[in-house]
């Protein structure tokens, strides 16, 4: 009697434990496709330089350090958004990132996406003018079950 209740319970935790980890693997899929699409997302707002959305994935307590190692906060992330936009349309340019080399480390609540790009302005006239190469640094936290950028780096690369 003892015999077929330990081999019972035993076939019962083994189930329960697999079952745990394709939870555990299926959230994790699933965390690393929505930081994937926010990645996406965050370089289109950028060349947009859509100040409102900018400002919904930032955490209240984020900052971005810029190429020349300014740090700016949320708040002063968002503004420099605006004025960004108000140039963009004064003089008639866009703005695309061209994005290489992106890699995501995903931890618990962590996710930290390295990457490389360049940015590339096209004038009202259809002339493209090509930045700098640059490396990112991106790290996204989730909170309250939505991911937030905490720390934006920004830093250009030698040529």
């Amino acid at each position: 009697m003892f015999k077929p209740f330990l081999i019972i319970f035993s076939l019962l935790l083994v189930t329960m434990a697999t079952f745990g980890q394709r939870n555990e693997a299926a959230s994790h899929l699933s965390d690393l496709r929505e930081i994937e699409q926010l990645e996406v997302e965050w370089n289109r707002i950028n060349e947009d330089s859509d100040a409102e959305r900018i400002g919904y994935l930032l955490a209240d307590d984020s900052y971005h350090v810029g190429p020349s190692g300014r740090v700016y906060t949320r708040d002063q992330d968002v503004e420099a958004q605006r004025a960004s936009r108000e140039r963009k349309v004064s003089v008639g340019s866009t703005l695309k990132f061209v994005i290489s080399n992106q890699s995501i480390r995903l931890f618990k609540n962590v996710a930290i996406v390295t990457a490389t790009g360049r940015a590339v302005t096209t004038l009202a006239d259809g002339t493209k003018r090509f930045g700098n190469s640059f490396r990112s640094v991106h790290v996204w936290e989730k909170r309250d079950g939505r991911w937030q950028l905490i720390v934006d780096q920004v830093t250009g690369i030698a040529r």
